[in-house]
């Protein structure tokens, strides 16, 4: 598989040859939808916004999105946060808010397409007969909590291969 790896500004016919191609896209939020947007948004032009990580168009165009983060915080949450909310920190607003996908999509691209992006989609990202079956139990529930709460869930356990590996609150 082509990867593409942070994803910053798609075009229409850009979309369409990465779901000809079959291209899976990962993307890097924190910084091209909340440190950065703001400064796309001004450069392109409001002819052009919903070219800023176009996750909304992308995911109807077939093409596999998984959601990544190589900053700080290193929790996942914040890049789902960022899909669903397209909230940028310095404009204090939504960038390209037509971008934005649901919270069940986000999901599913943190798993299943972080699973694909891997070349590990028949052992994880779902809970399916065959599939590795570890689990983690929430601070909160990311498809009913506020908006503005999903980037802040941690895990309170972690169960792998069966056996609880973290606690949060206890010494390992």
């Amino acid at each position: 598989r082509w990867i593409i790896g942070h994803l910053d500004i798609l075009n229409a016919d850009q979309i369409q040859k990465a779901a000809d191609l079959g291209v899976v896209m990962t993307t890097h939020t924190n910084r091209y939808i909340y440190k950065h947007g703001h400064v796309s948004r001004a450069e392109i032009g409001p002819d052009r916004l919903n070219d800023i990580v176009p996750l909304r168009r992308l995911l109807d165009a077939g093409v596999n999105v998984g959601l990544a983060t190589d900053n700080v915080p290193t929790s996942l949450f914040y890049p789902i946060w960022h899909v669903i909310s397209r909230w940028n920190m310095f404009s204090e607003d939504r960038i390209a808010p037509e971008q934005a996908i649901s919270r069940e999509e986000a999901l599913r691209c943190a798993t299943l397409g972080g699973a694909y992006l891997t070349f590990e989609e028949e052992k994880k990202g779902s809970i399916e007969p065959g599939k590795l079956g570890d689990v983690v139990i929430l601070s909160d529930d990311p498809l009913s909590c506020p908006e503005e709460n999903i980037k802040d869930i941690v895990a309170q356990t972690t169960i792998v291969g069966g056996e609880v590996v973290y606690e949060r609150g206890k010494a390992a």
